[in-house]
């Protein structure tokens, strides 16, 4: 270790020895434009030629749907503040996934503070869970000017993309429990909202019917077993290796699903009914979940919608990260780390994973949490730039020899977050081909959610005054054995999905076009609107 890195060392045990050392603070709160409310500390002394320290907080769920008007300033406030830092912490405008208007709110929470002190000589970020996500988007849109480092912590770097694990597990959880008595969640459409308190006893009721996860759970011992059944292990044991979600975050995962996913879909302020999410191409890995599970058709739009908030590009300056992870993180995977290894320059980012024996989202050791700090300070001020030893070795000086320290630079990443890609997507069966003279649509094969029937159909092209495809030459056809990726009709959402569509006459290497109408019937005229299209892949 290197004597600067060794004076912050040093300082910090002197902290843990005393015990008692703590700055005195100025603490303002109040509420920023936004409607966010805000925390300032700021140790007394402090001037221009000392740091500002804004802290992320994690996901703030549906059953707070105001934001909370005293938010913390992280996990590591009082080594912080004991530094000598000003520390400022947002509760953000919006619970929830409140990456849509994060950036804005902590815009003003830093111009709150220039009107309570002077500019400070650096700006760091802390951010943890959801606060990875929001702390890479505030680096992104630059609305706090130069940020010089970043502290991640079990982030949602990946950003919107979580979100798919979640929908997917839902549609698996239902296809496998589709058969069992009770063993329905507490609403029949995936946007919809559970009732407060009914839908949770209904929700916990689907669990234990489907696979006895509630009494394996919550009561210890050999009667928490034989309360469950082989067939409720069996389902258990199903959706787990289908989903790769471990045991102990299933419930927690699903009831992301089930009762946040419907609330980001419909808050007016995020997604506004849009419905981003979709598996209508997407083979999960097992015939008869295939051929029941509920195929579901996300419009280009509203996918675009919600990746933009947020999707990292990588665009974050000159800004120092470190991000760590905890190993075993079942709700935020490891694997989001590959979004920044994959988009940041490597002399811009270190990454390291916590080795744990038992599974849990973000739980580090104090020595873990500091050492990643005080490497990161020490890089902005131009040491070394961290790596997975000197975090581990760091973490030693501080904790000393007691196990606390389990960073692992042998620790392999899983290449992809997702255990479904939707990038690369089934290639469809049966050929689409809209003529260009004629105007006809021809479609080769298609199926409706829900059916196991299957059609072979033209669609007319719109007559004078009129926007609307009409239905013509409809003929019933053997639907494939197996399940294929095929046109559908989701009779839920009225829509038309059309894959590969070719523009005839086609030769190979022409563009091939998604194409998705709507069913429209007004009483005077019924018929398929065109509303989006996009490049195939």
């Amino acid at each position: 270790m290197n004597r600067s890195r060794i004076i912050r060392v040093s300082f910090f045990l002197a902290l843990l020895v005393s015990g008692s050392l703590h700055a005195q603070v100025i603490e303002y709160q109040g509420q920023t434009a936004s409607g966010a409310y805000y925390l300032i500390a700021i140790p007394e002394g402090w001037t221009d030629a000392d740091n500002l320290v804004i802290w992320n907080h994690g996901y703030q769920g549906y059953t707070s749907s105001e934001p909370k008007a005293n938010p913390s300033l992280g996990p590591l406030e009082d080594f912080v503040l004991d530094q000598g830092y000003a520390m400022a912490a947002s509760s953000f405008s919006q619970t929830g996934w409140a990456v849509f208007n994060s950036h804005v709110d902590n815009q003003q929470l830093y111009e709150k503070f220039l009107e309570l002190a002077d500019e400070p000589e650096k700006v760091f970020i802390q951010g943890a869970s959801m606060g990875g996500i929001v702390s890479v988007r505030d680096l992104e849109a630059k609305l706090i000017p130069n940020v010089d480092g970043a502290l991640l912590m079990c982030g949602a770097v990946a950003g919107a993309e979580n979100w798919i694990e979640a929908f997917d597990l839902r549609m698996i959880y239902e296809a496998v429990c589709s058969n069992v008595n009770n063993g329905e969640l507490p609403t029949d459409s995936w946007t919809e909202q559970p009732l407060p308190l009914l839908g949770e006893i209904q929700f916990f009721e689907s669990l234990q019917q489907c696979t006895g996860l509630v009494a394996d759970s919550y009561i210890d011992g050999l009667l928490g077993k034989l309360l469950q059944t082989p067939e409720q292990l069996q389902r258990l044991n199903q959706i787990l290796e289908l989903t790769n979600t471990h045991k102990d975050f299933l419930l927690l995962n699903l009831g992301y699903a089930v009762f946040e996913i419907p609330s980001l879909v419909n808050d007016s302020t995020k997604l506004n009914g849009s419905k981003p999410f979709g598996n209508v191409s997407v083979d999960y890995g097992d015939e008869q979940i295939n051929k029941i599970v509920q195929r579901v058709v996300a419009l280009p739009s509203a996918n675009q919608q919600f990746l933009n908030n947020y999707t990292p590009s990588g665009d974050i300056g000159n800004t120092r990260i470190v991000s760590i992870h905890t190993s075993k993180d079942g709700l935020v995977r490891p694997a989001n780390q590959q979004a920044l290894i994959k988009l940041l320059p490597a002399d811009q980012l270190t990454t390291a994973i916590v080795v744990e024996e038992e599974p849990s989202h973000c739980s580090f050791t104090d020595g873990e949490g500091f050492a990643a700090w005080l490497e990161l300070v020490s890089w902005v001020d131009g040491e070394n730039q961290p790596t997975v030893t000197s975090l581990q070795s760091t973490c030693n000086e501080i904790e000393g020899d007691s196990g606390q320290c389990r960073f692992d630079p042998q620790f392999q990443l899983a290449d992809q977050l997702l255990t479904y890609p939707r990038i690369d997507s089934v290639s469809p069966a049966g050929v689409n081909s809209y003529d260009a003279i004629t105007g006809i649509l021809a479609i080769e094969s298609l199926v409706v959610s829900g059916d196991t029937s299957a059609y072979s159909l033209d669609l007319l092209p719109p007559a004078d005054e009129s926007v609307l495809f009409t239905i013509a030459d409809v003929e019933k056809i053997e639907p494939f054995a197996l399940w294929q990726h095929q046109s559908t009709f989701v009779s839920e959402d009225l829509l038309l999905y059309l894959p590969q569509v070719e523009i005839a006459p086609y030769t190979s290497g022409d563009t091939v076009y998604d194409v998705f109408m709507r069913y429209i019937s007004d009483g005077e005229q019924n018929g398929l609107e065109l509303i989006e299209y996009q490049s195939a892949p």
